[in-house]
């Protein structure tokens, strides 16, 4: 976790972690510098409004860069939350947030030559009375759980994620371990403007929500990530036993991994918001649609 005074171009870790309860849900986090000089990494939660907000962000851009990055995200983030009315709908306030974000990491980047090319990931999951917003730039994820199984999964802004799609990769543990994994095709910072992908989702009491970064989600095949996250209804120990793993891990690659950092949110009741039979028939079959056009796909590079 890292802060950073007004007066200041460079952030300064403090060991506060996110931990606490609201009527909605009850939250824990991490982060560790993992075998890396620094923490490029960054996270933060807030309440204001009735929005419970949280997100995670991966900064980059060589020495210093990164750690600008992230901070200026999150702090930007969070001060835009603070300072929007509570009359202004949830969806519009994400995405004034995260253009408030971008806007101010890509103006300090480009007011100093240290900085230049510096940009950060962002994953943002916004709670309110009604629904779920999650939306993200880059590679560091959202994850809902249910039950112990995968419901909702953010895709990567990556060059292997693309590839994926055009069935260049056979599957995703393939993309996992390509040489080209760490390269975003999108990030916060580097333009002017940006996209970010956000969907509305329901929630039920009992599901969990992971916010974390590719040193979490990177380090071994998903199933094993759905496993350990889903190991025990204990947040506490999930985000304790996240961490060891990770840290056990990366050591015996050789002890230079990444940062990493996640939050997990148990959720306490269920959302208003209810998907309809139509929408939920919508996303099965463009499910279906991606599946029958990435085989077609890989059939004709194998006859190639």
């Amino acid at each position: 976790m890292i802060d950073m005074s007004d007066n200041q171009n460079l952030p300064i870790a403090y060991p506060q972690i996110p931990k606490g309860e609201t009527f909605q849900a009850t939250y824990a986090g991490y982060t560790n510098i993992g075998g890396r000089n620094e923490d490029q990494d960054c996270m933060a939660t807030t309440y204001k409004n009735g929005r419970l907000v949280f997100t995670v962000c991966d900064g980059m851009g060589g020495h210093a860069g990164g750690c600008v990055a992230s901070l200026t995200a999150v702090k930007t983030l969070t001060d835009s939350f603070e300072r929007q009315a509570a009359v202004i709908p949830t969806k519009e306030a994400v995405i004034t947030a995260i253009n408030d974000a971008n806007r101010a990491v890509y103006e300090k980047a480009q007011a100093e030559p240290s900085l230049r090319n510096m940009g950060t990931t962002l994953t943002l999951l916004v709670i309110d009375n009604n629904a779920a917003y999650v939306a993200h730039v880059g590679d560091s994820r959202v994850y809902q759980l249910r039950k112990g199984r995968k419901i909702f999964r953010t895709n990567d802004h990556s060059q292997v994620f693309e590839l994926l799609k055009m069935a260049e990769l056979a599957s995703e543990e393939e993309a996992r371990t390509h040489r080209r994994s760490n390269i975003l095709s999108k990030a916060l910072g580097i333009m002017p403007d940006v996209e970010p992908t956000m969907e509305k989702i329901s929630y039920k009491a009992g599901d969990r929500f992971v916010l974390c970064c590719d040193g979490v989600w990177n380090c071994q095949p998903e199933p094993d990530i759905i496993a350990m996250l889903t190991s025990s209804p204990s947040i506490e120990t999930v985000v304790s036993n996240t961490e060891t793993t990770v840290e056990k891990i990366g050591r015996e690659k050789g002890g230079m991994h990444d940062n990493h950092t996640m939050i997990v949110v148990d959720m306490k009741v269920d959302s208003k918001y209810k998907e309809s039979f139509i929408r939920r028939l919508v996303k099965w079959f463009r499910k279906q649609k991606d599946r029958i056009v990435w085989r077609i796909r890989r059939m004709k590079k194998q006859r190639q």
